[in-house]
């Protein structure tokens, strides 16, 4: 069973009820690092799950400002993700821009690939200061799993800033 973002919002709202916006903050944070999505999906999915009874809208008046709609799971949601978490776990699907370069980018200058190294390493070096950072906010917050989620994402980010670093370095030898 493919992981989509309707799984991951029924897991968010298991967690506790969360307004769209709400849902679109921790995708921006804590998923960006491991899942592709945009703001356009959140919406349409919450109004799916809401036809198929599985989340509850409740309207939240506020003065002054637009009423906020909060999400609820169900408890058919609460099965339906629990059906997602027993599935087999399929192969993941990368995309990476920058691996894409790096197949096709045989032919291209040693200057260009090694603008492209530091390119990554910079953007590498950006999400691992990030996470790190994230982490003292959140470790007080995290359930076992999510501990390890975490640990396995930054040792994945640790790792590739590392062969970035070591090709770079043959590159600069090379070009000496």
């Amino acid at each position: 069973m493919n992981m989509t973002g309707k799984d991951i919002i029924l897991g968010l709202l298991i967690e506790k009820s969360r307004s769209g916006y709400e849902i679109n903050e921790v995708f921006e944070t804590v998923f960006r690092y491991f899942y592709k999505t945009s703001y356009g999906m959140i919406y349409p999915t919450l109004r799916r799950l809401e036809k198929e009874l599985l989340v509850e809208k409740n309207i939240v008046i506020q003065e002054g400002k637009p009423n906020k709609n909060i999400y609820n799971i169900t408890k058919k949601g609460i099965e339906e993700f629990h059906c997602y978490l027993k599935s087999p776990i399929d192969p993941e699907k990368r995309e990476s821009e920058f691996l894409v370069r790096m197949y096709f980018g045989g032919e291209e200058e040693k200057t260009i690939i090694a603008n492209w190294l530091r390119s990554r390493l910079s953007l590498l070096e950006n999400d691992i200061n990030q996470l790190m950072s994230n982490h003292k906010e959140w470790r007080d917050k995290m359930s076992y799993t999510q501990i390890i989620a975490y640990e396995i994402g930054l040792a994945q980010f640790l790792a590739e800033k590392q062969v970035i670093e070591n090709k770079l370095k043959e590159l600069t030898e090379k070009a000496e």
